[in-house]
């Protein structure tokens, strides 16, 4: 966990000069912008599994940011975290277009080693989705979701996690900030909630 916070620690600090520009300028420009959230997922089975994440995410320009992710989950005492860049590789043709690759630890009650994050993430006025994939010491991870904005308050779509299979899923804006979401898969019901400042 001293890894993890570190991680935070600096990329905070490489949002501090950008602070007060943004002051300044009136929040006109996209450059700069910061994102800081949690999420919550709770897995209805046999195991009551859970995970608590919190991200970091800001932009250093137009085309290129920085991102950081620390993942906590009750089975095994896994946790997680790593940091990375992004970049928006066509930002003014496409700017809901952002990729990112990151590098950082993972560990269990029994070892630790270097965990590897590759993404993908479309965010349009009408559809949204990311795909992510990671790799290291536990092996092989990967999910994706795609949702169509049925009204401003409800998306419907799919998700796809490794272990679990596909499954339909369904989200709930109560604002631009908080969203509830539900997902059915065969074996289980997955909930989360994610709110970011």
């Amino acid at each position: 966990m001293k890894l993890c916070s570190l991680i935070l620690m600096c990329l905070a600090l490489i949002s501090l000069p950008s602070l007060a520009d943004d002051a300044g300028d009136g929040g006109g420009s996209s450059a700069g912008e910061k994102e800081l959230g949690f999420w919550f997922e709770g897995r209805v089975d046999s195991k009551n599994e859970s995970q608590l994440v919190g991200w970091y995410e800001h932009e250093i320009t137009d085309m290129f940011g920085v991102y950081a992710l620390v993942s906590l989950e009750n089975t095994d005492r896994y946790r997680q975290g790593y940091a990375g860049v992004t970049m928006k590789p066509l930002p003014t043709l496409a700017p809901w277009l952002q990729v990112g690759a990151g590098i950082g630890r993972e560990r269990d009650s029994e070892s630790s080693g270097v965990r590897r994050n590759l993404f993908v993430a479309v965010d349009s006025e009408k559809i949204n989705g990311f795909a992510t994939y990671e790799n290291g010491m536990s092996g092989p991870w990967h999910r994706w979701n795609v949702v169509y904005h049925v009204t401003d308050k409800v998306s419907i779509g799919a998700m796809q996690e490794t272990n679990l299979g596909i499954a339909p899923r369904v989200e709930w804006h109560f604002n631009k900030r908080t969203t509830v979401w539900s997902a059915l898969f065969r074996d289980r019901v997955v909930i989360g909630v994610f709110t970011s400042f």
